[in-house]
């Protein structure tokens, strides 16, 4: 018993004729004709009755057609349903991050994936660094995207885009009028900073811009959330340094795009993923990624290996 016999005996119901539906199937008339007298015996009921101007289901053959019918229809689901798991239209994703979402090419994509793979689960899971890559060892995530350089190279990666560094200012600052700074203007400021994700990597900037030796830029480190460093801005205890992507209307403080001779100052991404990962879903959102208008089109095979 194939599923042919049930598609073959479904046709030939449809046609209530054995010659019209063997030519609707390409194949021969006694070839269909000895298919449906398998399934017949298979069952042991008789489904047509054979006339010279066609074949007529019989009481039993009209209650089969419609189990057949439904049995076609589940095989035809499943298929398409395992063909869509295999492209990764369904599936899951975890996808790590520490950045902020509320604007910026990694919402950009997160937000295409979720409207072009409805049915597939996109997990979002926001960490530390120091977490993320633990969780991506173990399996626990798809798929970790990243401030800095390429470093981990026990992984796969992708360079992706890069974003402006902004400096948070108090609405009354001086510079708030401007709408670029430079970081000469930023010297004998005092900085509050994040000990927590970007924080490092921004600190790393700032210590780059303005450390000289003999004089290092004045840093307030608090281990705290970047909404925490913006009130701390608001009161006019400091000033900090952010992500475009956080970048967000909000009484009492200013984003200003920081600038040098070279012009903006930007933080690059980078996607991490196991090289053993089969997950086909997380295909379908690499290639989303990769996809990006942010993204550099130059992505050799190397910076993804």
């Amino acid at each position: 018993m194939k599923v042919a016999h049930f598609f073959y005996f479904s046709i030939a119901a449809r046609h209530r004729s054995f010659r019209r539906a063997a030519i609707d199937l390409n194949i021969t008339q006694p070839t269909l004709s000895k298919r449906i007298r398998e399934l017949e015996d298979q069952f042991d009921v008789l489904l047509f009755e054979r006339r010279a101007g066609g074949a007529r289901l019989t009481p039993p053959g009209e209650k089969f057609v419609q189990s057949a019918d439904r049995i076609l229809a589940e095989l035809e689901f499943m298929k398409q349903s395992a063909q869509a798991a295999k492209r990764g239209d369904l599936g899951r994703i975890d996808v790590g991050f520490y950045t902020s979402l509320s604007a910026g090419a990694l919402r950009d994509t997160l937000v295409a994936f979720a409207n072009q793979h409805a049915e597939a689960e996109l997990n979002i899971i926001e960490e530390t660094r120091a977490a993320l890559i633990p969780l991506l060892d173990r399996g626990a995530i798809d798929i970790a995207v990243v401030l800095g350089e390429p470093g981990y190279r026990d992984y796969a990666h992708m360079s992706l885009w890069s974003e402006r560094i902004m400096v948070v200012l108090p609405e009354t600052h001086r510079l708030a009028e401007r709408d670029v700074v430079y970081w000469t203007d930023l010297r004998n400021e005092r900085f509050v900073i994040s000990h927590r994700d970007p924080g490092p990597e921004i600190n790393d900037v700032l210590l780059n811009k303005l450390a000289a030796p003999g004089d290092r830029p004045l840093i307030k480190h608090i281990n705290a959330h970047h909404s925490v460093t913006i009130g701390a801005v608001r009161g006019e205890r400091g000033i900090t340094l952010a992500c475009e992507s956080s970048f967000a209307p909000l009484p009492g403080v200013v984003f200003r795009e920081l600038r040098d001779g070279n012009g903006p100052t930007r933080l690059g991404f980078v996607a991490y993923w196991r090289r053993n990962n089969d997950n086909p879903t997380l295909k379908q959102f690499l290639a989303l990624l990769r996809a990006h208008p942010a993204v550099p089109h130059l992505v050799s095979s190397a910076s993804m290996s």
